[in-house]
């Protein structure tokens, strides 16, 4: 059964995320959704990635059959940098660009407890990147998993997963699970890539008095294989002196791109003389091959908290923390033009390092029997560019009754400063039709090759956003609840890229040197120039209409106006694309509903609709920005999954029978991505004590 809406609504739900510590949902005084293991299992999804969009103001966009886009709040890019994701507290990001690679996160869906979702700034209790929000995922204490859990799935395209997990106890305060998953699929629905990911897990859990212990480590290995991957040499003249592109010499290699990563977490705490104090550790190492990413990365991570009730109305928490980050990305070799792929990342440092301290602190008072404060800062040093950030926040809560609250706040927070942005160069092999009078674009007399370099630069401020929201949360009768949210954002120093400059034309270059095959090369360096603002309204229903059948839905709107100066090309009021009009143009409504119907102790039927809205603009992208022809055009889409299942009793397997996107006609859940289809597949659990 899913959870009924009492306990999703009242104070019976406890989180964590909001103030790093266990608090009833209707107290915290900011916008939080929980996804629960039911909803998540009964969605029928398979990746955490997908089942965040049963959450309000989530946007998730599936690039292929197992490759996901997530933002939060409007500002959707495939660099997402603007959202902190985190597995029990353990930050999952790469220090290369300060997102998520999803994939590296692929645990048995069985083994988490919930997803707590909290939107708007969270800078004062998680640091850089918690601009836009917090995902965080909670797995179940092993104390929960005992004995011995199956899973097998087989569906189109070449879908199969096995999952495994053993659960046992050591003593009478210890127990341990040891969580074991496998995936293979095509990569795209249509053609034969192929994509592997396997994943392992353990975990331990030591509970006593006012003592806990956890201890987890774990790791990944994923390999996708590209068939239709293109590498290249560029001769010192073209083979066919009129034919200037007979001078890139394409063959094709196939891409096998790995990715493989470790990780162990310790998360201890204790309490004393009621002051709670908790320590946390991570460190995890990772390593990918393919090209805009391709690198090591190795992080180390340590935090300490404590918690103090100073009297009845007050108390405070204080925290500060280190990390320090290795990163290893290649650097060009002499033999740059032999070999190449059609893009790739590199950089001039070679290996690098960075460290983050922090220090915050956060005072709960509560004012009156109904009205409660918070007040916090954190102050954190980012090494990478030497800045010194402050991170504030202030928020109220109203308990206007047992089932009625009211919220608002204002804080500000800060993206933590990456590679990508100023360390790093991404080279893409392109070509361009010259200028010369007559020349047509079929002409293959009069297309050149052309290098496009996107260059870090280490000069930009932060990006920064200072947001204000505020809330209704209330149970309006016992089959129905209502979560509302409004927000106003402000963006400073946002990425973008400037003007360019020609560096070389026909192979001569600015600097006296020279480059071979008669080759074009333009340079674009990241800027700061960019500001935003979003607005919006979030709204969460929840409808419990009988005993078996329950409704949870979500809205968001999203809008986005984004500002710079005229003097770059991309912020001109003309037909021209760019970072603004990536910003500006995206979609700014957002819908889901999941039914989740019990027919009987055997039989369930549940289905989710999603909807994302269109995209209209007179814009169209401009082919020389490296944006991959950014096209600001779409239509509204709206996708159905169905799931069937049936369990004869609990010590059966249960048997689940999934459509995603039934009836769905070929779509691209983004312009100019993959093609997507329906996608059938069935799903046998069970467990064993």
């Amino acid at each position: 059964m899913s959870m009924d809406l009492d306990e999703l609504t009242s104070q019976n739900v406890t989180v964590t995320t909001a103030a790093k510590k266990e608090q009833p949902l209707n107290d915290v005084p900011a916008a939080i959704y929980v996804i629960t293991n039911e909803q998540i299992r009964r969605s029928g999804v398979r990746s955490i990635a997908e089942a965040l969009a049963l959450a309000p103001g989530v946007q998730v966009t599936k690039l292929s059959e197992f490759n996901w886009q997530v933002s939060l709040r409007g500002l959707n890019e495939t660099l997402f940098n603007k959202l902190l994701v985190m597995v029990d507290g353990r930050s999952v990001f790469s220090p290369l660009m300060s997102g998520t690679f999803w994939h590296t996160i692929d645990t048995i869906l069985d083994d988490i407890d919930r997803i707590e979702i909290l939107r708007g700034s969270a800078g004062t209790m998680w640091g850089g990147n918690a601009t836009n929000g917090v995902i965080n995922i909670i797995t179940k204490n092993s104390n929960e998993t005992l004995g011995q859990f199956f899973e097998i799935a087989h569906g189109q395209y070449n879908y199969k997963e096995a999952d495994y997990r053993y659960g046992f106890q050591l003593n009478d305060f210890t127990t341990a699970r040891l969580s074991v998953k496998g995936v293979q699929s095509d990569y795209y629905s249509f053609n034969d890539d192929e994509w592997n990911n396997y994943n392992i897990d353990l975990r331990t859990d030591y509970v006593e008095d006012n003592v806990f212990l956890t201890w987890q480590m774990g790791g990944y290995h994923t390999k996708s294989e590209h068939f239709n991957w293109y590498r290249y040499d560029i001769l010192e003249q073209p083979r066919y002196p009129q034919y200037p592109m007979s001078s890139v010499i394409g063959y094709l290699t196939g891409l096998k791109d790995y990715s493989r990563g470790f990780y162990s977490n310790l998360h201890l705490g204790k309490t004393v003389n009621d002051i709670q104090y908790e320590a946390l550790f991570w460190v995890d190492s990772n390593s990918r091959t393919e090209p805009t990413a391709n690198g090591e990365y190795d992080t180390l991570n340590a935090d300490v908290l404590s918690i103090n009730q100073l009297n009845d109305q007050n108390e405070l928490t204080f925290g500060a923390g280190i990390r320090y980050t290795k990163i290893k990305v290649p650097t060009r070799e002499d033999d740059f033009y032999s070999n190449m792929a059609p893009y790739q990342r590199t950089s001039d440092q070679g290996t690098q390092r960075e460290q983050i301290y922090n220090v915050f602190s956060q005072l709960e008072t509560q004012l009156t029997d109904k009205l409660t404060s918070s007040i916090g800062v954190k102050v954190e040093h980012f090494t990478r560019n030497d800045t010194t950030e402050l991170q504030p926040q202030l928020r109220l809560h109203y308990k206007v009754t047992d089932d009625h609250q009211l919220w608002t706040g204002i804080g500000r927070a800060v993206v933590t400063p990456s590679a990508v942005d100023s360390s790093t160069d991404l080279y893409m092999l392109s070509s361009f039709k010259t200028p010369i009078l007559g020349c047509n674009n079929s002409d293959p007399k009069c297309i050149y090759p052309k290098l496009v370099l996107t260059s870090g630069n280490s000069d930009m401020d932060n990006e920064s956003v200072v947001t204000w929201d505020a809330g209704y949360r209330g149970v309006l009768t016992e089959e129905f609840a209502l979560d509302v949210t409004v927000f106003f954002s402000k963006y400073k120093k946002l990425r973008m890229l400037d003007n360019g400059q020609r560096l070389c034309h026909y192979g001569e270059c600015i600097d006296g040197t020279t480059q071979p095959g008669q080759l074009t090369v333009d340079e674009y360096n990241l800027s700061d120039a960019l500001d935003a603002q979003t607005y919006g309204a979030e709204l969460a229903l929840f409808w419990q209409p009988t005993e078996n059948l329950n409704f949870n839905a979500s809205y968001s709107y999203i809008d986005t106006q984004a500002e710079c100066s005229s003097e770059y090309f991309s912020c001109t009021t003309s037909d021209f694309g760019g970072y603004k009009g990536i910003y500006n143009y995206q979609p700014k409504h957002y819908a889901s509903v999941q039914m989740l119907w019990t027919i009987n102790p055997q039989w369930q039927i549940d289905w989710w609709l999603k909807h994302k809205g269109s995209i209209t603009s007179n814009l169209e992208g401009r082919k020389y920005l490296p944006l991959n022809s950014v096209d600001f055009k779409a239509p509204a889409i709206t996708t159905m999954d169905l799931r069937v299942a049936w369990q004869q009793k609990h010590s059966w397997p249960l048997v689940e029978f999934v459509v995603d996107g039934l009836g769905s006609s070929t779509y691209e859940d983004m312009p100019n991505k993959a093609p997507l289809e329906e996608t059938v597949f069935m799903r046998l659990s069970w467990t064993t004590l």
